[in-house]
């Protein structure tokens, strides 16, 4: 009984997500040709649908439909995600010449309509009527491209938004594809933070453009915020490729560039209130609290202000709290919780504050404002939290009445009352109890501990000539910091060399290049965001450091990045782990 219930909610849940999920969609191999050419022309979709008396004004069938399905199912922690393709492939011809239109396709699936978006093709004449026409536009098909998107190209100084890098591949004109080299732009006038994939890699997924279906594979995605108005112009990257390779066939190398998208920022509205400090983004919200509001002379006192919301919140700037002069702040301890998402920059920043009052009495902590910029309403918000009042009573030692007699009290409760004064000078101390006399008759002069005394002096000398010569190596903490990364990095270096053999190729480069970005960024001070190949060029040749060294570290970096494409053998990688131990002593030799 039991299986017959599972098995009841597995179909529900398979239905229920199909219906949820289903995707209808079609494609063609090229949009533009001649009036000789044929067109494949695919409609794709999650579920079996039946596609009735297909008809096109502009076109003829001339084969199809060709059929074909498959299916995937996968249980992930718990959660099942199943994929199922069914795809119906057309061969079609122009009727006429011009720019001619594939309609929409209309199904419908469990009462709901559906329908494709409509496909434009460019149809010149063929080679009977025009012979030059045809290589000219079989040469505009873009069969592989590199693009760099923005999530937004009109945003406000400060406001955050999504850059993606990736490479499109035509479907059906290219069978495999190997990146072999490629040098992410570095990007002025941003604050830029970096997205990780969750398994080291982005997925590789599929965009239909023009009627085109391409592979997309993504090389990065950040999230950049603009620091000035005006136009920005984000520069191009280039990427070094390898075409349809295989065992018959050496491939086509093709070097292809991208574009250079161009953003026009927003200044931000002069009538800033006081409280503004630069925040710019949605949903913010303050919350105060205070621990207590009724305490007693040297007890302690939390305070605690979260910020939270969506938008630059690594840059954020707490209001400055002002606290009554009897009240004493300690440092302040500041807490953040922050996630990088396609989504962009969202959760929260917490400070905390401990305070102790010293006297009695009445407090008021005055209130407090946070204001920030909205995107969604283009306008300034403030938000306010009112102040806070604070009764401080007298605290123990204090309750004792001037007035009443101090001999009335026990002698050791006077005993703990003296020893808890504290001593402001040097010009009254208490007096003291016992006294110890010494006898000074018997001059030290010869006695063991005279020449004891003599014998230590040049000991002492020669200890403080060492410690005078070794200072830099006690006092300079950053030259220690390096010395123990460098020591890390090198027993990272020999932990791969005893496990190449059983290690695999990308994770043993995944590993390379992790301890290379520790050791470069502590090195030369180099901030992780900026890190890229040019720049370590650049900084390595500012250094002093030899044509073969800069040459040789461009090597690693290219076979690190290479291995996340195509694997690579283990003879290469020996040699990539000897060249970065040697390259690492070279390094060490040759600069400060």
């Amino acid at each position: 009984m039991r299986n017959w219930i599972f098995n009841i909610l597995l179909i529900f849940i398979f239905s229920y997500n199909n219906a949820q999920n289903f995707i209808f969609k079609a494609y063609v191999d090229q949009n533009n040709i001649s009036t000789d050419d044929y067109i494949r022309f695919t409609i794709e979709s999650s579920e079996r649908v039946q596609l009735n008396n297909l008809q096109f004004s502009d076109f003829v069938i001339k084969q199809g439909p060709y059929t074909s399905s498959s299916s995937q199912t996968t249980i992930i922690n718990g959660k099942f995600e199943s994929k199922n393709e069914f795809k119906s492939t057309f061969i079609i011809a122009p009727k006429k010449s011009g720019r001619l239109v594939i309609e929409s396709i209309k199904v419908n699936f469990e009462g709901k309509d559906y329908q494709t978006n409509q496909i434009n093709i460019n149809v010149s004449k063929g080679q009977i009527k025009n012979s030059t026409s045809q290589p000219k536009n079989r040469s505009n098909n873009s069969k592989l491209f590199a693009k760099i998107t923005c999530s937004n190209f009109n945003p406000f100084i400060g406001e955050s938004l999504i850059v993606k890098y990736k490479i499109y591949q035509s479907s059906y004109h290219i069978r495999n594809l190997e990146i072999t080299d490629y040098d992410l732009p570095m990007i002025n006038d941003f604050w830029t933070e970096l997205i990780e994939p969750k398994n080291k890699q982005w997925k590789e997924e599929q965009e239909i453009i023009n009627g085109i279906s391409y592979r997309v594979y993504t090389l990065k995605k950040e999230i950049v915020s603009p620091q000035k108005s005006g136009k920005i112009t984000i520069p191009s990257f280039e990427v070094a490729t390898l075409i349809n390779r295989d065992f018959f066939n050496r491939g086509t190398s093709k070097l292809i560039k991208s574009n250079q998208p161009t953003l026009t920022v927003k200044k931000l509205p002069s009538n800033a209130p006081k409280s503004f400090n630069g925040q710019v983004g949605k949903n913010y919200k303050l919350s105060v609290k205070l621990s207590k509001q009724e305490l007693n002379v040297d007890q302690a006192l939390d305070l605690e202000m979260t910020i939270s919301g969506n938008g630059n919140l690594k840059q954020i700037k707490f209001p400055t709290l002002t606290f009554p002069k009897d009240m004493e702040k300690y440092p302040e301890e500041v807490k953040s919780k922050i996630k990088l998402s396609e989504n962009g920059v969202s959760g929260r920043k917490k400070l905390t504050q401990l305070l102790i009052p010293r006297f009695h009495g009445d407090y008021e902590i005055q209130p407090i404002e946070f204001s920030y910029f909205d995107i969604t309403k283009e306008k300034y918000q403030v938000l306010k939290h009112p102040g806070f009042k604070i009764k401080v009573n007298k605290g123990a030692n204090q309750n004792i009445s001037q007035d009443e007699d101090i001999t009335n009290y026990p002698s050791n409760m006077m005993k703990n009352q003296q020893e808890d004064v504290e001593i402001i000078s040097n010009n009254i101390h208490h007096i003291r109890n016992k006294t110890v006399l010494y006898d000074f008759s018997n001059p030290i002069f010869g006695t063991r501990m005279y020449w004891t005394i003599i014998s230590s002096i040049p000991i002492s000398l020669v200890i403080l000539l060492l410690i005078l010569t070794n200072k830099n190596k006690f006092t300079d903490q950053e030259k220690i910091k390096l010395k123990k990364i460098i020591k890390e990095v090198n027993n990272g270096l020999d932990k791969l060399n005893e496990n190449i053999d059983q290690t695999e190729s990308k994770i043993f480069y995944q590993e390379i290049y992790r301890l290379w970005n520790i050791y470069l960024v502590n090195k030369f001070q180099i901030k992780l965001s900026e890190l890229n190949r040019g720049k370590i060029k650049d900084i390595l040749i500012q250094e002093n450091i030899s044509k073969e060294n800069v040459e040789l570290m461009d090597k690693i970096l290219n076979n690190c990045e290479m291995s996340q494409y195509s694997p690579l053998t283990n003879k290469m990688a020996k040699e990539t782990l000897l060249e970065s131990q040697n390259l690492i002593k070279n390094l060490e030799k040759n600069v400060a």
